[in-house]
């Protein structure tokens, strides 16, 4: 009876421990890529706050091109044209010329929210979102400020905010990400402590400007 070689069972055998950490942290920078973050959230807003699954569609289609589509085409031009060189936006000097059509779009999403009569939530997440962006973007024109960290406590917060303090735990996350940003060399650790905390106390002071405080249901 021929033997069983294991020798080839495992691909990852052999590699050194920071390539497995650069791995993971490589993992966790792309699960929470800041669109892909703010657009899941987005979308369960959108669904979650209509009174049914037509009005929802209706919010959707009227402000994802707005929130979606032009930013990423923009992206993909700006990347084809050389204006960009990876989808981190790496090189801080990359970012104003895409954070400015962001930024433009994200004002016509919210003011398109508004006009829709939305809920009151929704718009001031989406309000938050627009303010934080641009405090973010003038940062990040003399200190790399790390997006993947303001987004997703951006987020969260908003979380704990519309649906109580016992989703605090998912701050957690936020250090996580801090991790992988710091270990793969895209930002340092002062430059990820900052975009949370910016982020926190912006979203925190505009739902409170709005009639909310942290942990208290709007």
């Amino acid at each position: 009876m021929a033997s069983i070689n294991h020798s080839g069972d495992n691909p990852l055998r052999g590699l050194s421990p920071k390539i497995y950490r650069n791995l993971l942290a490589e993992i966790v920078s792309w699960a929470f890529f800041p669109p892909l973050v703010a657009t899941v959230f987005f979308i369960f807003l959108v669904f979650w706050y209509s009174a049914d699954l037509g009005q929802g569609v209706q919010w959707l289609v009227t402000v994802a091109p707005f929130l979606i589509v032009i930013p990423v085409i923009f992206f993909a031009v700006a990347y084809k044209l050389g204006w960009i060189s990876d989808i981190d936006l790496s090189h801080r000097k990359e970012r104003p010329i895409f954070l400015a059509v962001f930024i433009i779009s994200l004002g016509v999403a919210s003011l398109l929210l508004y006009i829709l009569s939305v809920p009151k939530p929704f718009f001031v997440y989406a309000f938050s979102g627009l303010i934080m962006v641009i405090f973010a973007s003038i940062i990040t024109l003399s200190w790399k400020i790390s997006f993947h960290t303001a987004v997703t406590t951006s987020v969260i917060t908003a979380i704990v905010i519309l649906g109580g303090m016992h989703f605090w735990p998912f701050l957690l996350l936020v250090p996580v990400i801090g991790w992988a940003r710091v270990a793969l060399k895209k930002h340092s650790i002062w430059q990820v402590i900052g975009g949370a905390f910016l982020a926190f106390a912006i979203t925190v002071v505009i739902f409170h400007l709005f009639g909310s405080a942290l942990g208290a249901k709007i």
